[in-house]
C-alpha cells in the first residue's frame, strides 16, 4: 500500500516509457531533483502524447546527483539513451539527476488512459516535468479494479 501523503508522478515519453516496462531503462533522468519524494517511495509513470496514459507504479530506490559526466561514467548503460542523447540533455546543467528505479510495484492489467484518470484524480492534469498527487483524494477503490 501506497503510504506517502504526496505522491511522484512523472511525464516520459512513450519510447522511454516502453524502455523502463522492459527493464532496459532504470535509471530515469532529470535536470532538477523532486523535493518530495525519495528512496522507498513510489512513482506514478504518466507517458505524454500521444498515448496519454499511466503505466504503472514504480519504487524508487534511489535519487541520484551527480555531475552529468559522473552520472553517465556510473549510469550510463541504464539510461536507456545515448551518450549524445544525455549531453544535449545535460548540455547546460552543472548537476544532473537520476531516478533509480528498484521495482514495478504494480503494472495495471490495462492502462490509464487521462479521462479516466481524472475520473480518478479530481483536478489531475499531466505535469510538464514532475509534480506530486495529494494520495488522499486518489478514488483507490476504483483504481485497484484496474490493478492486476
Amino acid at each position: 500500500m501506497i503510504q506517502s501523503k504526496d505522491l511522484l508522478i512523472i511525464s516520459v515519453k512513450p519510447e522511454y516509457a516502453r524502455k523502463i516496462l522492459k527493464g532496459e531503462k532504470t535509471i530515469e533522468l532529470r535536470k532538477c531533483a523532486p523535493k518530495k519524494a525519495g528512496k522507498d517511495d513510489y512513482i506514478l509513470i504518466y507517458v505524454t502524447a500521444p498515448v496519454k496514459e499511466l503505466w504503472g507504479i514504480y519504487k524508487i530506490e534511489n535519487i541520484i546527483k551527480e555531475k552529468p559526466i559522473t552520472l553517465w561514467e556510473n549510469f550510463g548503460e541504464k539510461t536507456g539513451i545515448t551518450k549524445q542523447e544525455f549531453n544535449n540533455y545535460f548540455k547546460e546543467n552543472k548537476n544532473a539527476f537520476g531516478i533509480q528505479l528498484q521495482e514495478v510495484k504494480n503494472l495495471f492489467k490495462h492502462s490509464i488512459k487521462l479521462d479516466n484518470l481524472k475520473n480518478l484524480i479530481p483536478g489531475f492534469m499531466p505535469p510538464q516535468t514532475y509534480s506530486y498527487i495529494d494520495s488522499n483524494l486518489i478514488n483507490y477503490s476504483s483504481l485497484k479494479e484496474l490493478i492486476s
